[in-house]
């Protein structure tokens, strides 16, 4: 069977119904106006089947979908993108009137408060818009790896043991600790 623009039009309008869609519900829509897709009368529910599984819209459906969601994703990157700029921008021209403040002020006139909080949350707001800590957190705990506490080990002996690892996966070279 090829497909015609009766059978992509009805994929369209299979499409539109949304979350709550079946075939069963796109044969009441075509019978309530089967000129939607050219034709005069409805189809069956057992010709909306042959077609579904002729032209594969549930897989087309699926590409849809998964297309739109990308879609929204990318919009939603690029909203945090301008957001995160802007709010780079913003922490800095804080940092900056925090720095003028103090080259205005005499040291009598000084409230090293307000200045000093104008410098530190730009600061804040620059590096938190750039994706950088603005914190740091000791964790205590949560290190395990099976009964073994990783949360003990110094950074040089996790380095080795993360080497060793792959070299082992990879098959490349030592396995053993020295």
């Amino acid at each position: 069977m090829r497909e015609t623009t009766k059978h992509r039009l009805a994929l369209d309008l299979y499409v539109r119904l949304g979350a709550d869609r079946s075939l069963e519900a796109l044969r009441r829509a075509l019978q309530e106006d089967p000129s939607r897709i050219g034709l005069s009368r409805a189809p069956s529910k057992s010709t909306l089947e042959t077609w579904s599984s002729a032209f594969h819209w549930q897989d087309r459906l699926l590409d849809l979908e998964r297309r739109a969601a990308e879609w929204d994703r990318e919009e939603l990157l690029k909203a945090l993108r301008e957001m995160n700029e802007r709010h780079a921008k913003e922490g800095l021209a804080l940092q900056q009137k925090g720095v003028e403040r103090l080259g205005t002020l005499t040291p009598e006139q000084l409230s090293a408060s307000d200045a000093v909080r104008a410098l530190v949350e730009g600061v804040r707001l620059e590096r938190l818009a750039r994706g950088e800590p603005t914190e740091h957190i000791r964790q205590e705990g949560g290190m395990l790896h099976g009964h073994v506490d990783l949360g003990n080990f110094s950074n040089e002996e996790l380095r080795r043991l993360a080497e060793l690892a792959e070299r082992r996966a990879t098959g490349a070279g030592e396995t053993e600790p020295e």
